[in-house]
């Protein structure tokens, strides 16, 4: 990067100066501020060591190909992901950057496995939600965890959850009022939260598991889609609808709602929850704060936002019509700052590219 300018008979010695030679931190404020989290930083990254060396890592985005092994994938916050063996439904927590794993009770699902993982892994993956709780001031190890997990067979019953060295997976019974089954849920300041296909989220005491309150879905939410449930994409019918997502960040629980319309994101709200007269509600706010989001139909995950710009959603969709096969695939960069929208990643339309389903994963 050390060039010599061979301009004017005055310019003939000048050099333009070594960008090498820039401190780090102020390598890594200009990086921070790089366009966006995924193709920024990456350009930014590639230029040299140096820079590489000032700057952490991009998000990776997911893709694994069908048929690529039995070992699902299934990312988390703070580094944590789910890998559960398809095969027998053998399942650990792992750590990807600190190099620690843990054994978690095996899922007790063989008749599912028989007849949907061993044909196929990826449909496989789209009846599982997992959630964990990582304390933020603990060390990349499994102690004082809680998993939480949900699955289509499970029905009506509600959620399971394990810590990590239990035997098996305990019970949260659903209350009466919900309706058909959760499709996501978060734990936060020693609660459990469960989302439920309607929109309604029941609270739940971590310690007792009595359910404390039952909170409405967020208002001037018309109809919601599903991927676990086969709501929205799967129906040509529905032109419009939107998903909901629980992301649980260190100081409140926040709600993402993705509007899709035609089978493509085109906005994005965000609502925290709060106390009102009337109890808990969705309240909608302006954005999150200084979070990256990282989402899409299956998973949610976050990382702080060095570059103090407000609230970005990296938002990956299975773009899943009827008759198209395969799907393809396209990520998507919202800024809540500067209302921006932007497709950062699109698949080939002759690839047969798929996923696990997709996600991003924050090392």
């Amino acid at each position: 990067m050390h060039r010599s300018v061979t301009g004017s008979p005055a310019m003939a010695d000048q050099e333009q100066p070594d960008w090498l030679d820039l401190p780090s931190d102020l390598l890594e404020l200009i990086g921070q501020r790089t366009r966006d989290a995924v193709t920024g930083v990456a350009a930014f990254r590639s230029v040299c060591r140096t820079w590489r060396a000032a700057i952490g890592p991009a998000p990776r985005l997911l893709l694994p190909r069908a048929g690529a092994g039995h070992a699902l994938v299934f990312p988390l916050s703070r580094g944590w992901s789910i890998v559960v063996d398809a095969r027998d439904v053998s399942c650990r927590l792992s750590h990807l950057a600190a190099g620690v794993t843990a054994a978690l009770p095996r899922l007790n699902m063989q008749r599912t496995v028989r007849e949907l993982a061993l044909g196929n892994d990826l449909r496989f993956t789209d009846l599982f939600r997992f959630a964990v709780h990582a304390p933020p001031d603990a060390p990349a190890a499994a102690a004082g965890m809680t998993v939480m997990m949900y699955h289509m067979q499970l029905g009506r019953t509600g959620v399971l959850f394990c810590r990590p060295g239990d035997a098996a997976w305990t019970e949260v019974e659903k209350p009466t009022p919900i309706g058909l089954g959760f499709s996501d849920f978060a734990y936060h300041d020693g609660k459990m939260f469960g989302l439920d296909t309607n929109g309604e989220m029941a609270v739940y005491d971590a310690a007792t598991l009595d359910v404390l309150h039952l909170v409405r879905k967020p208002p001037d939410t018309p109809i919601l889609g599903n991927t676990m449930y086969g709501f929205g994409t799967r129906h040509r019918r529905f032109k419009e609808f939107n998903y909901i997502h629980l992301v649980a960040l260190p100081s409140k629980l926040v709600l993402v709602r993705t509007s899709v319309k035609f089978f493509r994101p085109v906005a994005f709200s965000i609502f925290e929850l709060g106390s009102t007269p009337d109890g808990l509600a969705w309240l909608k706010v302006t954005d999150a704060g200084n979070y990256e989001l990282f989402m899409d139909g299956y998973h949610t995950t976050f990382r702080e936002n060095g570059a103090n710009s407000g609230t970005r959603i990296y938002y990956v969709h299975d773009e899943h019509c009827p008759l198209q096969v395969p799907s393809t695939i396209a990520a998507y960069c919202y800024s809540m700052q500067d209302n921006r929208l932007e497709c950062v990643y699109s698949s080939p339309e002759d690839s047969l590219e798929c996923s696990t389903k997709p996600s991003w994963f924050v090392p």
